[in-house]
């Protein structure tokens, strides 16, 4: 066999992974959440499409413990395809540039300095899902994907004695957090400028 057809077996093998009970019931949920949030127009396609492969990278990394390249491919490919139906400005194009960078850049260096700090796959998975969501999102994202990874985390600690070096896989986290970006966030931005 090539190795071009070796890598096409891989990204199929990969793409398998995603395929359980959990990625249905979370997609399902992300195609109705995404209409009931933002009713029946075009950026509720581009939203439902981003949920479900959000909903597809929690699985296949709860599942294999992998992110399949694949998917923060379509999520930029998706990005790119919103942000050019939408208003292009530069402020756009910077905060598009911002979320893919804030958080996957710290992620790259945590994860060079510190062996398994985080897989590449999320890297690549926040990386994408920034340039889909832009700055204030992802780092509403950020911070809702690490609170919740770090309970889950403390919990573990706690109830099953495991040791601090114990992997957490961090992708459904991060799913969880730029889903609730995405489908919240606008709002949450305002509730939290107007605190300020």
């Amino acid at each position: 066999m090539t190795t071009k057809g070796k890598k096409t077996n891989k990204l199929l093998k990969d793409m398998g992974a995603v395929i359980t009970p959990v990625f249905y019931i979370f997609g399902f949920v992300a195609i109705v959440s995404a209409i009931i949030v933002n009713g029946f127009q075009w950026s509720t396609v581009i939203t439902a499409i981003f949920l479900v492969l959000l909903a597809a990278a929690g699985a296949s990394d709860v599942n294999k413990g992998i992110v399949p390249d694949l998917i923060p491919i379509f999520i930029a490919v998706l990005a790119i395809v919103r942000f050019f139906l939408s208003e292009i400005t530069v402020s756009n194009i910077l905060s598009c540039l911002g979320g893919a960078l804030c958080l996957s850049i710290p992620m790259l260096i945590v994860a060079l300095i510190i062996k398994g700090g985080f897989g590449g796959g999320d890297i690549k998975l926040i990386a994408a899902s920034g340039l889909f969501l832009g700055l204030d999102k992802t780092l509403i994202a950020g911070i809702i994907a690490f609170f919740i990874a770090g309970i889950f985390a403390i919990s573990v600690l706690i109830v099953k004695k495991k040791g601090v070096k114990s992997k957490i896989r961090f992708a459904p986290y991060l799913a969880v957090g730029c889903a609730f970006s995405e489908l919240f966030g606008a709002s949450f931005l305002i509730i939290f400028q107007s605190i300020l």
